[in-house]
């Protein structure tokens, strides 16, 4: 009996030595002056890069312990992100990522070492955002987040709450970047579920309200902007697309036309690009063609960027439901370690029995020994099994996007689409039935196209013949948006006579347009015909 009760305190010590690892009295030779500055960098974080460097020139060259100087980096990265003095410059954090990654087994419950740890994955992911590596940043802002998941509270820690928060800010905005705008209202609504103070959570409402922006939903997002003033009022500056494109709707374009400027002039790259469609639209119909053509442009351009951006949305968007069905599942392994636990004290109960019978067979110490080996390799087996599954899926993610690219449509199957969509047939059917001469183009005013038809008609031709718009001005740098325009009415089969009426121009200057084209071509005879032997040889 004296025996057990020796066994089960030595156990005790042993994890209470565990929980220690981050006192005073057991590592770091400055613990008291790097729990001062962890404290001010979140209310004075101008005297904690004071108070740091002040450290750093203190230690110097003494014989540092490894979790000081590893905590002493992460915090000068964080420091200087609070500071607005981050570089490309500064030390590279995996390092410190890898030291904490490397004591996490070891010590499984101490709070401090996992915050600590959390934290070098988010300013790793901040290190990664600053070198424009957004992808290498997702997957170090989602690491971050699934450590402070792993845990249901945080004792000791004050700002493990808002820090979560961040995380999924931080994944929020990412998502909301390449387009993902489901994922991000679910991390934008998650985030604001951790946030306590008004101004963090009238910050979330105004970026829930550009989401929905981006989606064209003005209405909810008008609503989401006045939550916002409720809290922290900041003034109408954010509503201006919100406003110009409700009066582009009424057709009050003359009312809409400066809120969209303003919009075009400081909004995010959603915002821009909606109010520049609608402004080219409305500088057409006002007869002003350069101003026409510089929105359409940046129309035009984003959304070629968007094709570019279409692999990295892919990859984030699967990194992103990858991290949700782990994330489930960890609830459920939570849910099953609080029943384990309950059985393990029953089982300590017995292995205390069972000690006076190890002591006096050793036999049966040589055969638990074998079965604690036995199980080690077991683990490291399993883990080396998960290492070779998450490769051969990614090769199978590569395999299937090599075989996208290989199974591209060859020009008949993609001419033939081309020719079937709805904007070739709305146009055809536009001009078809009407004897259209070239001394009459003038009597059908009506048949010029709107800015939005000759958008979805270039954005088809992109759709059918992958990057026809870059590649075609690239090939010809002579021709203009116009003449882009001009080249896919003249695909349809149109003569000029009939483009020179839905281009809204004189014959004569639909004809010298034509033959421009052909020259930059280096054919003459019929366009069509040789911008059909371009597009042919091309794809």
């Amino acid at each position: 009996m004296v025996l057990c009760l020796f066994l089960l305190g030595m156990s005790l010590l042993a994890c209470s030595k565990r929980q220690s690892v981050f006192s005073p009295a057991q590592a770091p030779l400055h613990f008291n002056e790097l729990a001062t500055i962890a404290e001010q960098l979140e209310t004075q974080p101008e005297l904690a890069l004071d108070n740091l460097n002040a450290l750093k020139a203190k230690v110097g060259t003494e014989n540092v312990s490894l979790l000081d100087r590893n905590e002493l980096a992460l915090r000068e990265i964080q420091a200087k992100y609070k500071n607005r003095c981050l570089s490309a410059t500064d030390p590279d954090l995996a390092p410190v990522v890898g030291f904490y990654d490397s004591l996490a087994a070891k010590y499984p419950d101490n709070p401090n070492l996992h915050f600590l740890r959390a934290n070098a994955y988010y300013y790793k992911g901040v290190q990664c955002a600053f070198a424009n590596d957004d992808m290498e940043a997702f997957r170090h802002y989602l690491k971050a987040l699934e450590v402070m998941l792993q845990r249901n509270d945080w004792p000791e820690i004050t700002n493990a709450q808002r820090f979560t928060a961040l995380s999924y800010t931080r994944l929020s905005e990412l998502l909301y970047r390449y387009g993902l705008a489901n994922a991000a209202f679910e991390t934008c609504r998650e985030a604001m579920s951790y946030y306590v103070a008004d101004s963090d959570l009238a910050a979330m409402h105004r970026f829930e309200a550009a989401i929905y922006q981006s989606q064209r939903q003005y209405d909810k997002a008008l609503a989401c902007y006045q939550e916002a003033e409720k809290l922290v009022p900041i003034g109408d500056e954010p509503l201006q697309l919100v406003l110009g494109a409700k009066f582009f709707d009424l057709q009050q374009y003359d009312s809409a036309a400066p809120h969209l400027v303003e919009a075009f002039r400081a909004g995010d790259r959603f915002a821009r690009v909606d109010a520049a469609a609608k402004l080219a639209e409305i500088y057409r119909d006002k007869g002003m063609a350069d101003e026409e053509l510089a929105y359409t442009r940046f129309y035009v351009e984003n959304s070629m960027l968007e094709t570019r951006l279409a692999s990295r949305k892919m990859e984030m968007e699967f990194r992103y439901e990858d991290f949700k069905h782990s994330e489930s599942a960890s609830e459920q392994t939570r849910e099953d370690n609080r029943t384990v636990l309950v059985v393990l004290a029953l089982l300590l109960c017995a292995l205390l029995f069972m000690a006076y019978i190890i002591v006096r067979n050793r036999k049966r110490i040589s055969h638990i020994e074998s079965k604690i080996t036995t199980i080690e390799q077991k683990h490291e087996q399993e883990n080396a099994d998960k290492d070779s599954e998450l490769e051969q899926m990614a090769q199978q993610l590569n395999d299937t996007r090599e075989q996208l690219l290989a199974n591209r449509p060859g020009f008949d199957e993609a001419w033939k689409t081309f020719c079937g969509s709805d904007i070739v047939m709305k146009i055809r059917h536009s001009v078809e039935g009407k004897d259209i001469m070239i001394k009459n183009v003038g009597v059908y005013p009506k048949l010029k196209l709107k800015e939005m038809d000759y958008i979805e008609l270039v954005r088809e031709a992109n759709r059918c013949f992958p990057d026809f718009s870059s590649r075609f001005l690239k090939d010809f740098p002579d021709l203009n948006v116009a003449d882009l325009r001009h080249s896919c009415l003249a695909l349809l089969g149109l003569n000029d006579a009939e483009i020179a009426v839905l281009e809204g121009i004189s014959y004569s200057g639909t004809n010298r347009r034509s033959k421009k084209i052909l020259t930059s071509i280096g054919q003459g005879g019929n366009l069509e015909q040789a911008l059909l032997s371009y597009l042919n040889k091309v794809y």
